[in-house]
Parts: C-alpha cells; sequence; structure tokens
C-alpha cells in the first residue's frame, strides 16, 4: 500500500514525470534508483527513480526540439509537444537528482533549421506507462513513466542531494529495499518490455485504496 497522506478533498493531478535508467550486469538487469529523504513531503523514505514535476522550461525545450521525432504512445494523449515535453523532465531531473546527463545531437528547429545548442536526443527513451496518485493522497501526481539504457547518458553519479544511496537495483529487488506499489509495478514493465514481449503501456489508478492497472493496446 502507498504511503500517501490522506486529504479532505481531492487535489487535481500535476503532471510529472520519471526515467528508469537501466543497464545488464552478467547478474541481470539494473535500474539507478535513490532513496527519498525521511521529510519529504511526498512518499518519505522509500527508493525511487528519478523524476520530478512538469516544469514551463521543459516545454521551452520541447519547443525548440520543433518536429524532432518522439515514439508517441497511447497513455501520452496523443500529443507530441506535452510527450517531448515530459521527456525532458524526466532527463532534467535524472541531470538534478543523479549527475547523469542524457547525450545531446542537433535537431531540426520549428522553422526547419537546425538548432545548433545543446538539446537532448530524445530518441532512446521508449515510454513504459503512468499512474495517478489516490483521490485521497493531499499531492497528487499523473506521472508518466520512460526507460533508457545507461549507455545514453555521460557523467558521474552526483546529484542535488534529493535522493541519497543512488545505487543499481536488480529488476527483482533482492535487497528488498522499500517501494511503493508504482515503483514495483514499473519495474515489472520494465522487465516485460526489455525481454522483447509485446508490451501495452499500463495505467495504474486506484478505487479508494484499491489499485487497478489497465492497459493501452
Amino acid at each position: 500500500m502507498p504511503q500517501y497522506t490522506p486529504a479532505s478533498r481531492p487535489a487535481r493531478p500535476r503532471d510529472a514525470a520519471s526515467l528508469l535508467i537501466w543497464r545488464a550486469q552478467a547478474q541481470g538487469l539494473e535500474v539507478l534508483m535513490g532513496r527519498r529523504g525521511s521529510r519529504a513531503r511526498f512518499v518519505p523514505g522509500v527508493y525511487v527513480f528519478p523524476g520530478g514535476v512538469l516544469e514551463p522550461r521543459d516545454r521551452m525545450v520541447s519547443a525548440r526540439l520543433g518536429a524532432h521525432p518522439f515514439p508517441l504512445s497511447p497513455g501520452l494523449d496523443g500529443n507530441p509537444s506535452l510527450a517531448r515535453a515530459l521527456a525532458c523532465a524526466a532527463v532534467r531531473e535524472v541531470h538534478e537528482e543523479t549527475g547523469l546527463q542524457l547525450r545531446s545531437s542537433v535537431h531540426s528547429g520549428a522553422n526547419g533549421g537546425t538548432d545548433p545548442s545543446t538539446l537532448p536526443d530524445l530518441s532512446a527513451l521508449r515510454f513504459l506507462g503512468r499512474a495517478i496518485t489516490p483521490t485521497n493522497s493531499r499531492m497528487r501526481f499523473h506521472a508518466r513513466f520512460f526507460a533508457a539504457p545507461a549507455a545514453s547518458f555521460t557523467g558521474e553519479l552526483a546529484g542535488d542531494g534529493e535522493l541519497s544511496d543512488l545505487q543499481w537495483v536488480g529488476l527483482d529487488n533482492p535487497a528488498r529495499l522499500p517501494m511503493v506499489d508504482v515503483t514495483e509495478l514499473m519495474l515489472s514493465e520494465l522487465a516485460q518490455q526489455l525481454s522483447g514481449a509485446l508490451h501495452q503501456p499500463a495505467l495504474l489508478s486506484y478505487s479508494g485504496d484499491k489499485p487497478r492497472v489497465r492497459r493501452f493496446s
């Protein structure tokens, strides 16, 4: 059961995004995770993927990417600019919270020209699914989850301190680190996607406190 703080009236979910950075090791697939502080306002003390709320600057980066193709999936609302903005939010949060930077490339600008500035190469990202926080939570998010291989990133693990104990975690969570249900679900979704099996993005939502998962074909 997720550690959410009850609310007297439902709050409107805020758009958010997280990124699962994965690597293949001899012992199996691993994902980069960190622990939220014990005083965090939202799900304190658990291990999560880097991520956060969509900010206006993410939409600005999306606009600068112009018509750069990004693979839309069900659950991204069929909106290319929103999909890119959410992906940019996830990439930005990764850099802030882990110190890793997604490799960049030159993209076509909105007017057809090339943009010589450094812009993220979103082609490595794949959409996994989304989750909407229960209505009885004081803080609610409509979170989208993406995945990308570690080889698509550069830099050394550091970060702004929002996440502590940054580490590579096996998909089956062998150390039994404390996690909420959506985190466990997305680890399972990543395993399915990387197995080569047909993957239909998942939506985790709640009826009261009861979680339910739906699929999008």
